[in-house]
């Protein structure tokens, strides 16, 4: 564990010099969970786990670097983002920390920035279940920031992943469960099913359910859906789609990755096919989202196909 608290003081420092207060990073999703429709959370491992469910960790042995970037064309929101996941140890515990950060600049309107750091942990039990918890810090600023004040704190998430069957995981996470008083960070509960019916293909089915109201007073529930398919271990095609309940459109993502045995380049993209509501009574654009990511496999461990595919 000694590489991720080497990376963790590098991502401190530029946390602490590069730091102007950020946004809801609920928008922001992992390239890869991102071409799967945003589905992954019953098999959330390298670094969808600290984003989606941090005891997916433990479910593969890995030491992951990764850098991505997200643009989604709405309100010109930009994400720049980098993590590490160290589950290499005997036991299958495993670490991770990201670092996230968020600009918008839309046409006509004030501009917002954000930061959100988070701190992940998983713990084993046994070869079915695993435990993990993600602490996460949060600062917003200009248009970011909410009317009242409120401009993000620390909050953490709980999640379990439960193999009752080689084949098939099912995940449940707490989301943002201490409550900050804000509807860019309302308290859920997500949950989600994998099945991996061959070794180079996986398909996934996720719900997100708000129990507080956002900052439009909406609740509701989302629905995710994805596959993933690797073609001679060399290239991972991913589709999917679902419906939104922060605007009430549905939309269908794409996604594709470049796979060696040091490292990858994926590349996603959300398009809504349906078009939503910004608030009650306000119709949206259809929104567009773009992302892309390169990982890098450190060298020490052997993964199997499936799990180096994904």
């Amino acid at each position: 564990m000694l590489r991720t608290l080497v990376f963790a003081t590098l991502l401190a420092a530029l946390f602490a010099f590069g730091a102007a207060p950020a946004r809801a990073f609920e928008d922001y999703q992992e390239t890869r969970v991102l071409g799967m429709g945003g589905a992954s959370r019953a098999y959330a491992i390298g670094g969808a786990g600290p984003l989606i469910n941090p005891s997916g960790m433990s479910l593969a042995k890995s030491y992951t670097i990764e850098g991505g970037y997200e643009y989604a064309h709405r309100f010109s929101d930009n994400f720049l983002h980098a993590s590490v996941v160290d589950s290499t140890s005997e036991y299958n515990i495993a670490g991770g920390l990201y670092y996230t950060y968020h600009f918008s600049n839309p046409a006509g309107l004030a501009a917002g920035h954000g930061h959100e750091a988070g701190l992940a942990i998983s713990l084993p039990f046994g070869e079915i279940m695993a435990m993990g918890a993600t602490v996460k810090y949060t600062r917003l600023s200009g248009a970011d920031a909410a009317p009242d004040g409120h401009d993000g704190g620390v909050t953490f998430d709980i999640g379990a992943t439960v193999r009752p069957v080689k084949a098939l995981s099912l995940g449940l996470v707490g989301v943002n469960l201490y409550d900050l008083h804000d509807g860019q960070f309302p308290r859920g509960i997500t949950y989600g099913a994998a099945y991996i019916p061959l070794p180079n293909l996986l398909v996934a089915l996720d719900g997100r359910t708000n129990l507080d109201p956002d900052n439009y007073g909406r609740k509701g529930t989302s629905v995710m859906a994805g596959g993933d398919f690797t073609i001679a271990e060399r290239v991972a095609v991913r589709l999917g789609g679902g419906y939104d309940a922060a605007t009430g459109a549905g939309y269908l993502t794409l996604g594709v990755s470049g796979l060696s045995e040091i490292g990858a380049f994926d590349a996603g993209l959300r398009q809504d096919i349906t078009r939503g509501d910004l608030a009650p009574g306000v119709p949206a654009s259809l929104q567009t989202v773009l992302g892309v990511s390169l990982r890098l496999f450190v060298p020490g461990q052997q993964l199997d196909q499936r799990l180096q595919s994904f």
